[in-house]
């Protein structure tokens, strides 16, 4: 039977309650967490937003399959999940186009954002370091981080100088899919020069799932990188390359029919540089620029190519920076231009170009026992269709926040913010079948921005035995864009070689129906929060024993009655963990709510408990040159379906895993 959630919750109320008052004494400090990802670099304890950092260690636990996966763990962060080979994160209930994925902080410029079953061609496998900020980042990345960025680092442009040579690996196995992994890094200096060479690869067979195996989930991916740099005092300036060629199956549409693949391919040549000036109040100018050429090709069951997908094309970005006692901040320009487009019997969007530039500047006055911060972006997107036309679009974001630090180690913020993002092109200029979701989907071309209003709270604590933090949000959406069943079914009958529209009580018999969906704008509004909390409880015979617990959850619906498809359900996890010099141990309990709360089209889904474990041995202690770790996923076997997918009826996530990782580091 299924542990109650309501049990776990209490068990975590007396746990957020209790521990803290044991722990209050303590007031060692604990390293800062910077996050590079925002404009106002700083400590992640003291971000307005809510802020997440991932390090190689949190993110080699957490490998799952796509980025999403691999994210999904974190509090506030959900999946979409499209089987092995595809997901992207979800953050606050927000995803698609709301939630920007960079690649050491500029876009990723893949086809990820128009489909589900489109994989995000960076997976973390050969990152160092992924940043995440929950809520809107739009003033420094635009309307379409109304929900939050993912920032995944690679080294790829070494920032740091290297003394001789480096090299840092990582060889795997995991018993689900009969799947292995690999990664490697080499990097040398030369005076003041700096090189990195790097490998990644994967690759599974179908996995299991408790109730049998899930057909043609295999994947196979590879990536290879070349980038150097020149360092010093001055700053840094590099260029880079990178190749990702990946290779995943499609869950077949019928069980009777052959299931087709997904090959994907990628180069991307990037270059950043970070300078320390002296321009007036200016101290920092810093710049990025990647050009990306993206295609992917979807192969019938049968083996023979049908729909092709490109995206081609550029984003740029120069930020100019000031510190001072008090007064910090940055301005910046970014300009992005993407051709976009699929051609073949399923491709539902023509080739689009969409230019996005925006100016921006942000300001952090900082009076020591409290602050405030705030700052305003313009944009304009400027799209091109070669089928409908063109449409433009000038949008704008503000925000203004006040912060405190009450006593020492505490910091309580809140953060108003306007933000409006354009539509996008998929949005405004799709028209055709969509068998990725089984559907027929329809743009709007008179489609107007969506506006949101969000106000965000938080309270930290951090004293180095302790940590704990607690975000509340809430976002109001005027004309907020969702994909909505219009009530028509698009019918195709492929023994008449005809096709159209029709109610449904008027389909031809025999033939395939599929939903017609439109994108439409309604108001809505979503709120929630997460919850996390750690703390070092003893130590006994050199073995430090901690706990951690988390909760989030978001609500969202329509203004006018109903709600938005596809909201994930709430989570709750429990961790304890013990840590020696050559030993370190933990144990999880993974809940997941069930979601009732439903578009009309919807169906519900029953929450599931997963029991994870981990055990890490250093034979050398923290000098250790390798290290070996043993991971357990759903140790129970126990049933889970992700309600944020539009595959959650079809497929399952995998069931019981363990993988077997070997580090390497000298």
């Amino acid at each position: 039977m299924r542990t109650s959630f309501k049990a776990y919750l209490l068990g975590f109320v007396a746990f957020a309650v209790l521990v803290p008052s044991a722990a209050m004494a303590q007031d060692t400090n604990t390293e800062e967490e910077v996050i590079v990802t925002a404009p106002l670099e700083g400590s992640r304890i003291e971000s307005l937003q809510g802020a997440e950092v991932l390090r190689r260690d949190d993110i080699i636990a957490q490998l799952n399959g796509g980025l999403g996966d691999t994210l999904d763990a974190t509090p506030g962060i959900a999946t979409t999940f499209f089987g092995a080979g595809a997901s992207r994160p979800i953050i606050r209930g927000l995803g698609e186009d709301r939630v920007r994925v960079l690649q050491n902080g500029i876009g990723t410029i893949d086809a990820s954002t128009a489909s589900p079953d489109h994989a995000v061609t960076s997976d973390g496998l050969d990152a160092e370091r992924i940043e995440i900020l929950r809520g809107s980042a739009a003033l420094a990345y635009g309307g379409n981080a109304i929900g939050g960025v993912v920032n995944v680092i690679d080294q790829s442009i070494p920032t740091r100088a290297v003394d001789g040579l480096e090299f840092e690996g990582l060889l795997a196995a995991s018993s689900v899919d009969d799947g292995t992994h690999g990664a490697g890094r080499l990097r040398f200096g030369a005076g003041d020069f700096a090189f990195n060479l790097s490998a990644s690869g994967s690759r599974t067979d179908p996995y299991d799932t408790p109730v049998g195996v899930a057909a043609n989930q295999f994947t196979e991916n590879r990536s290879y990188g070349l980038g150097g740099s020149m360092l010093g005092e001055w700053g840094f300036a590099g260029l880079a390359i990178k190749r990702t060629e990946d290779e995943y199956g499609l869950l077949p549409h019928h069980e009777d029919e052959p299931a087709g693949r997904i090959e994907l391919e990628q180069t991307r040549i990037e270059s950043r540089g970070d300078f320390r000036v002296n321009w007036g109040a200016f101290d920092r100018l810093d710049y990025g620029i990647q050009h990306s050429d993206y295609e992917h090709t979807e192969f019938e069951g049968d083996g023979e190519p049908g729909t092709i997908f490109n995206s081609e094309g550029y984003e740029a970005r120069l930020e100019a920076h000031h510190r001072g006692e008090r007064l910090q901040g940055a301005i910046g320009l970014q300009y992005s231009d993407v051709d976009f487009g699929a051609v073949g019997e399923e491709a539902f969007i023509t080739a689009t170009n969409t230019q996005d530039t925006g100016l921006f500047i942000i300001e952090r006055l900082d009076f020591g026992g409290w602050g405030l911060e705030g700052g305003a972006r313009v944009e304009r997107r400027e799209l091109d269709n070669v089928t409908v036309g063109g449409r433009e679009f000038d949008t704008w974001a503000a925000s203004g926040g006040v912060f405190f630090r009450p006593a020492q180690n505490w910091f309580v913020g809140a953060t108003l913010a306007r933000t409006e993002r354009a539509p996008t092109a998929v949005e405004l200029f799709s028209d055709g079948l969509h068998l990725a979701t089984e559907s027929y989907e329809i743009g709007n071309p008179d489609l107007d921005p969506e506006t949101a209003l969000s106000l965000e709270g938080s309270v930290r604590f951090d004293n180095g035995r302790i940590s704990t933090e607690l975000n509340l949000y809430r976002i109001e959406f005027e004309d907020y864009i969702a994909l909505l069943d219009t009530g028509v079914i698009f019918w195709v009958d492929e023994g008449a070689g005809t096709d159209g529209f029709s109610p449904p009580d008027a389909i031809p018999v025999g033939a395939e129906e599929f939903g017609v969906f439109g994108f439409s704008q309604e108001d809505a509004t979503f709120e929630g929060g997460e919850f996390a909390i750690r703390a070092r409880l003893f130590e006994a015979n050199g073995i430090a024993v901690s706990a951690d617990a988390a909760y989030d959850w978001v609500r969202a619906s329509f203004d006018g009655g109903g709600n938005p498809p596809r909201i994930p359900p709430s989570s709750l996890t429990f961790g304890v963990t013990a840590d020696s010099t050559h030993w370190t141990g933990r144990v999880e309990v993974v809940d997941v709510g069930e979601q009732d709360r439903l578009a009309a089209f919807e169906t519900a889904t029953s929450g599931y408990t997963f029991l994870n474990a981990s055990l890490a041995f250093r034979p050398q202690g923290e000098d250790s040159t390798w290290s070996l770790r043993l991971d357990a996923r759903n140790l129970g076997d126990d049933l889970g379906r992700v309600h944020s997918s539009f595959l959650k009826d079809d497929l399952a996530l995998p069931g019981r895993n363990f993988r077997l990782t070997l580090l390497t580091e000298f």
